[in-house]
């Protein structure tokens, strides 16, 4: 197959001369790219990949490492080989401990050095990306174990190790080993040859374990020794892994089983662990009693049977040499017995070589360590996941979760329906400010605080968002900050319910409410300039015809004028209140409920009422004193209305702090109202009595305007007896902090 290479080289000369060379190098030489400066190369591989790239360090816009560094970092897959000169080669080599795959002399290149540098760079980049795919996967195992674990390649140079070997070869050669050494360099004498001869049989293919004996810097150790040569994808060996294990402890046990057998066997009768013997050919010589408790085996049933066909059918191991799995890969392995009874129990078992009175292994001891309740318990945390992801993924609104970072972590399948984006769109990457504005992010954090905390802010808004195709919709979002276990904020999980058909629904109703109320004010208010002239002609009329038998028909008229002029203003005042916006300021309850009840003064039967104050409220609380006002003056006016008119009667207030905001409780022993008539209390032109002269707007401006700062009302009646009506008013921050939130949630 013929090859693409990229050199990237500025001198023409050393370009001319290298093409020559290629033309004569025994290879499939195909397309030969040149490249005169680091840009240019760079241009060159975004739109190709070669299969080797022979590199000068030294270009017009990239000088030194820098330049290798540039390009391997962005496309770390390809063969580097460093073109170089005398002065340089110490950089080259730095090159190639930086991840180059080889170098070359300019003054020494010739067409078999070309060609044997392709092959040797392509096949070395080959080992590089096995290994490193193998790393990937063991990278963990290998530093926490306590096994000594390093790797060669075929020159004996390092090219894996772990933490333990490092202090282990430290220890017996008193240098500590770099991955890009030479391992034979390193060796004292009396291991040289020894190393070179295992060495060697790897090489040639050879799978073997041995075992041998370490002087250290003050001590022996026995060690268990596995040698595995590496194979490259074409199953060409192009190095050496090796895997040591300090035996000492199961040098001793060994030489402890050897002198008592019965001693060990009465030992493996009184553990807690269930034990096997098998012989060399996997059947069962020996079960002791934890085994036989556990499986409700006898001991009979056991002995002569392969240990693999007592495995559940299931087991991957079933009819299997288990036991030389377990020797040769020296872990625990996770099998299910059935036992007697026809349950199911699971082992962690682990296989130890015994050794005859000869030396050599006369069967194996088989570790059983139940596992049957941890099981259950993970299948059992398995299937909560599974129930967990699919209620996600099945669940009618959207969620996302966005870390504290400001990065999206997760978004279940309904909010990619809503809003249109893909797991690719989002996952890792800032939350798009169409689908979460960033000012509302910074909102809920600086309320729930970024310090320590055992509590989570929960809160709810309605946004509108931008789809992926621009698309606008209305959402529900409920946001809830999450914390670690230590009480530190971490992200926000905001659930998406799409609102979009009620927020149209909405607009309309809000739209035709808008012409109601527009049309109530003006027919009102067209209204109030007739009647003022009626009210006017009929003093006129009154002065005129003073004494006379037609006065009481023009009393008669000027009591409807008056109570039609009175509905209007209630009318022109339920629209105002719905119309105009809020301005908080910081209110004296004690100042503003002096005022209304001073409005009282000419009312008649006011003065014989008995007036109970308490105003108990040290909170600098901020509302809208116009609305407030009028809350209190017709929830007055009802009690001063519904009066009994005898000599006990009393209106009682009390204003006190509740909450974050302040209670207020107005009370009378009036006439009251029976329990039917409560739920329609707050609703337009009801009346709580039949007797009332009232318009039925007073107690629907009232409910109108506690809506509008945010508060609530209820009320408590005992038809005549008493009518207590509650009032809770929440502190609606300053003016400047109202708009900014009301600017937040809009």
């Amino acid at each position: 197959m013929n090859q693409k290479i990229l050199l990237v080289e500025d001198n023409p000369l050393d370009i001319n001369i290298f093409q020559q060379m290629l033309g004569h190098a025994k290879s499939d030489i195909g397309l030969i790219l040149v490249a005169m400066n680091l840009q240019e190369a760079l241009d060159s591989l975004e739109q190709s990949t070669p299969d080797i790239l022979f590199l000068d360090l030294h270009l017009p816009d990239s000088d030194g490492l820098k330049t290798f560094e540039v390009i391997h970092s962005a496309y770390p897959e390809i063969p580097v080989v460093i073109l170089t000169g005398d002065e340089d080669e110490s950089k080259a080599i730095e090159a190639i401990r930086n991840g180059a795959q080889d170098y070359l002399m300019k003054k020494d290149i010739t067409p078999a050095l070309i060609a044997r540098s392709i092959i040797y760079s392509k096949e070395r980049k080959a080992i590089e990306k096995q290994l490193l795919h193998s790393k990937a996967n063991n990278d963990a195992l290998i530093e926490n174990t306590k096994d000594s674990i390093w790797a060669v390649d075929s020159d004996f140079n390092y090219i894996t190790i772990n933490k333990r070997f490092c202090e282990s070869f430290e220890l017996l050669t008193g240098k500590r080993p770099v991955i890009g050494d030479n391992m034979r360099a390193s060796l004292p004498g009396a291991y040289k040859d020894w190393f070179a001869e295992i060495f060697r049989r790897a090489l040639n293919g050879e799978q073997f374990r041995v075992e041998t004996t370490l002087n250290f810097t003050d001590t022996r150790h026995d060690i268990e020794l596995s040698v595995n040569p590496i194979r490259s994808n074409n199953q060409q060996i192009n190095g050496v892994s090796f895997f040591a294990r300090n035996i000492d402890q199961r040098k001793r046990d060994e030489k402890r089983i050897r002198k008592s057998e019965h001693a060990y066997r009465l030992l493996l009768e009184t553990i807690n662990e269930g034990v096997m013997f098998v012989d060399n050919d996997g059947l069962v010589q020996f079960a002791n009693r934890k085994f036989i408790e556990t499986t409700g085996f006898e001991e009979t049933e056991l002995t002569g049977k392969r240990f693999g066909d007592l495995l559940d059918k299931n087991d991957p191991f079933h009819g299997k040499n288990i036991v030389g799995e377990l020797l040769n890969d020296m872990n625990p392995v996770e099998i299910h017995f059935k036992s007697k009874s026809g349950d199911v129990v699971w082992f962690k078992v682990k296989g130890t070589p015994l050794l005859d009175d000869t030396g050599q292994i006369g069967g194996t001891l088989l570790t059983h360590t139940e596992i049957t309740a941890q099981k259950q318990a993970e299948a059992t945390i398995r299937k909560r996941e599974q129930d967990y992801e699919n209620l996600l993924e099945t669940m009618n609104e959207g969620l996302l979760y966005i870390h504290r970072s400001g990065l999206v972590k997760f978004a279940n399948k309904r909010f990619l329906e809503i809003t249109g984006f893909t797991l690719e769109d989002l996952t890792g990457k800032k939350v798009p400010y169409q689908l979460f504005p960033e000012t509302l992010l910074e909102l809920i954090y600086e309320e729930s605080g970024t310090a320590k905390s055992e509590t989570n802010a929960a809160c709810q808004y309605e946004i509108q968002i931008h789809t992926r195709n621009s698309q606008r919709k209305w959402c529900m979002i409920n946001c809830s900050v999450t914390r670690d276990e230590t009480g530190v904020l971490t992200g926000i999980l905001v659930t998406y319910s799409d609102i979009t058909d009620r927020k149209s629904t909405e607009e309309k109703l809000q739209l035709a409410q808008r012409e109601l109320n527009t049309f109530i004010y003006k027919s009102s208010h067209d209204l109030k300039g007739p009647l003022s002239s009626i009210l006017g002609l009929i003093q006129l009329l009154e002065k005129e015809n003073e004494g006379n038998s037609a006065t009481p028909c023009v009393n008669m008229i000027r009591h409807s004028a008056e109570k039609l002029d009175r509905m209007l203003n209630e009318l022109l005042n339920v629209v105002r209140i719905k119309r105009e916006k809020i301005y908080p300021e910081q209110i004296n309850f004690k100042t503003e409920l002096d005022f209304v009840l001073n409005a009282f003064e000419s009312t008649s039967g006011f003065g014989s009422i008995c007036k109970k104050i308490n105003v108990d409220t040290h909170k600098e609380l901020r509302t809208d004193k116009k609305l407030l006002s009028s809350v209190l003056h017709n929830l007055i006016d009802n009690a001063i209305r519904y009066r009994k008119n005898c000599e006990d009667d009393f209106i009682q207030v009390h204003i006190h702090d509740f909450m974050h905001g302040v209670k207020i409780e107005i009370t009378d022993n009036g006439v009251g109202f029976d329990e039917k008539t409560r739920g329609n209390i707050f609703m337009m032109f009801n009346k709580g009595n039949n007797n009332s002269n009232g318009n039925g707007l007073g107690l629907y401006v009232v409910k109108n305007a506690i809506d509008r700062l945010g508060g609530y009302i209820e009320v408590f009646a005992d038809s005549g007896s008493f009518t207590r009506f509650t009032v809770f008013l929440p502190d609606l921050f300053s003016t400047d902090q109202w708009a900014e939130k009301q600017e937040v949630f809009n």
